[in-house]
């Protein structure tokens, strides 16, 4: 049997993230195939809990744990480099020489996103790599919204990021990333990448398909957002839709909630928690009840790249999300009005929520054919046999 190994710049699990969930199924499809080792980095120390549970599905795990100061100390160091932070942020001598000892006894070595590339640049190897979203797209719209110290940060990584980005794809064999509309934008930058970059989109758990009937039918007066809420991007979506969107719906719907649910909330979000209306639940451990329950779920996002697995599962749920056009551009072959809606002021977002919230019927309209589009196109299983055949060529 060939021999995978995947590196990846944070330990996938719990599944509480987008790169998590992605990196853990891509790594149980190329398991059916491949004996797949992991190489993992961690800020802190990885609980042992969660290292027998990715056991089930890596032949091996290899977690190098620093302490967080370290990695900050390795973003200092790029300061003076042309080269991205983040590259910087991830790099470490310790991991470097592991992977120079032992890179030559396998087949292929996987690299999950561009931050570490690093590793790889001058090995001699058969490599390829995930870019999962365009990053530099990510800090390009992050840095329109952030503070101002920030701002300037974002502004000069997204500049280093895309030269990054596009060298990286010409270095590895084969180059994956999570959506049309993030490979059109590099296209763009790169007339030469078009040919370079496989489309390999995310999926959504297969249980969700299955568990309509174990949600109560009746509706709640609420709606829903769903995120990791320490993450800038869904920290400013529920700033924006408690300030400015929610007023103007609370206008005409007075018991109305908003009911934000998603780990580790950031002080700015517990703080929305204290005003009228407004529920934060931290970790649930159910949060797709919140989800089936709601009557409408949002995802407000001004910052966004790739594909928003909070949509894509509320999708699946048969739930209309309403959602803004960076939100819904990942999502080939979803359109407007009938597999989710888009709103980018907020007079129009609490026009139109406040419509479906009224027409029960165009909702249930909306969730049907929102639920057809995921089972058709973002199953792990329709992923994973764009994967494999894409390694199968590469190994």
């Amino acid at each position: 049997m060939k021999k995978i190994l995947m590196i990846c710049y944070r330990f996938p699990y719990p599944l509480i993230g987008g790169p998590q969930i992605r990196v853990y199924h891509i790594g149980r499809s190329l398991s059916e195939k491949y004996q797949v080792d992991l190489l993992a980095l961690n800020e802190g120390k990885v609980n042992h809990r969660y290292l027998r549970d990715l056991e089930k599905t890596f032949n091996k795990i290899v977690s190098f744990s620093f302490d967080p100061i370290r990695f900050k100390l390795n973003a200092v160091r790029g300061l003076l480099s042309k080269e991205p932070l983040e590259t910087y942020y991830f790099y470490f001598g310790k991991v470097r020489r592991w992977i120079a000892d032992y890179y030559h006894e396998y087949d292929l070595v996987f690299c999950v996103d561009v931050r570490m590339a690093k590793y790889l640049k001058a090995l001699k190897t058969r490599k390829v790599i995930d870019l999962m979203d365009a990053t530099s797209l990510y800090y390009e719209r992050a840095a329109r919204r952030a503070p101002k110290l920030w701002k300037f940060i974002y502004g000069v990584e997204s500049k280093r990021l895309l030269k990054y980005e596009l060298k990286m794809i010409r270095e590895f064999d084969k180059a994956f990333i999570i959506s049309t509309s993030d490979k059109r934008y590099l296209a763009n930058c790169c007339q030469l990448v078009s040919d370079s970059l496989i489309v390999l989109p995310n999926g959504v758990n297969e249980d969700l398909f299955s568990r309509l009937d174990s949600f109560k039918k009746q509706e709640e007066n609420y709606l829903v957002f769903l995120g990791k809420m320490s993450y800038f991007p869904n920290v400013d979506a529920v700033n924006y839709f408690v300030r400015k969107v929610f007023p103007l719906i609370k206008e005409q719907i007075k018991d109305i909630k908003f009911v934000i649910v998603g780990v580790n909330p950031a002080k700015e979000v517990v703080r929305l928690g204290k005003m009228e209306g407004i529920e934060v639940t931290g970790f649930v451990n159910d949060p797709y009840k919140y989800l089936a329950e709601a009557k409408v779920v949002v995802a407000p996002l001004k910052v966004a790249a790739g594909i928003q697995n909070k949509i894509l599962e509320a999708m699946a749920l048969g739930k209309t999300v309403v959602t803004t056009s960076l939100g819904a551009a990942g999502i080939a072959g979803g359109v407007d009005g009938k597999h989710f809606v888009i709103a980018d002021t907020e007079e129009e977002m609490a026009s139109k929520i406040l419509n479906l919230i009224n027409n029960k019927s165009q909702r249930e309209n909306i969730g049907r054919n929102a639920r057809r589009l995921v089972e058709e196109k973002y199953r792990w299983s329709s992923v994973k046999k764009i994967l494999l055949k894409e390694i199968e060529q590469s190994i």
